[in-house]
């Protein structure tokens, strides 16, 4: 006599926790898009500006007399 397989259950795929994980992560993209632009009643500049300018250093990087003297060159 062979013996049957008791059937394996079906896992629960939708638990109400993993709705409600689901629906605040859709619920926090929503948040993060809307509050990354700005509200419709601000005008926002076409061109953005320059925030950090860095300064040329002070030394020379150059290890070649010859790049040297090109750099020295173009000042």
């Amino acid at each position: 006599m062979s013996t049957s397989v008791p059937r394996r259950r079906k896992p629960k795929t939708d638990t109400a926790r993993q709705k409600s994980v689901r629906a605040c992560a859709e619920h926090l993209t929503d948040l993060k898009r809307a509050h990354g632009r700005p509200p419709a009643d601000v005008q926002v500049p076409k061109r953005s500006a320059v925030r950090l300018v860095i300064p040329p250093p002070d030394g020379s990087y150059c290890t070649s007399p010859a790049q040297l003297c090109a750099e020295l060159g173009e000042q």
